[in-house]
């Protein structure tokens, strides 16, 4: 039992600082969105990719780790949870499985406080781009319109096709 709440710890441990390396890139994205950096946004957002690949092998292993557990200790694998281990266990593991399972639990709040942050970012960006666009929009109209707001006719630039009527 002692060898698999090793196995167990090494796998957490490694998903700990994958999720130390996720939560920076989260960051860079953050700061590409900030200063409109499409090029460095799709690095980063590949890079996300593989990092949720790897995420979820080490899950899977980790997973593999708790059913094995599980079975040696008779109990159902749905049932068997990492502070039910911790809780349970004699073995001196135990307490740098607690840590471990405090700091995750610490890292997906930040990631989970970091992805809200970013998805309202993106929104609010892509809400200022549209008002933008529109603005501009609407003054080109206006340039290019003989009528000024107050409804009268203006000296246009009006051209046609055949005649120019500012000649």
């Amino acid at each position: 039992m002692g060898k698999l709440l090793r196995e167990l710890n090494e796998v957490i441990e490694k998903e700990i600082d994958l999720y130390n390396k996720f939560i920076l890139l989260l960051q860079e994205q953050w700061d590409c969105i900030t200063r409109y950096s499409l090029d460095s946004l799709n690095e980063i957002i590949e890079k996300k990719e593989n990092m949720v690949q790897q995420m979820q092998r080490l899950e899977k292993n980790r997973t593999g780790v708790m059913e094995k557990i599980a079975r040696l200790r008779g109990v159902p694998e749905a049932g068997l949870t990492l502070k039910k281990i911790i809780q349970t266990t004699v073995n001196p593991v135990r307490v740098n499985l607690g840590k471990s399972r405090e700091t995750l639990l610490s890292q997906i709040a930040t990631i989970n406080e970091l992805h809200e942050g970013i998805k309202g970012l993106m929104d609010h960006s892509s809400l200022s781009l549209k008002k933008s666009l529109a603005f501009v929009h609407s003054k080109s109209e206006e340039a290019n319109s003989p009528y000024h707001p107050n409804g009268k006719l203006g000296e246009g630039h009006l051209q046609g096709r055949m005649l120019n009527f500012n000649a």
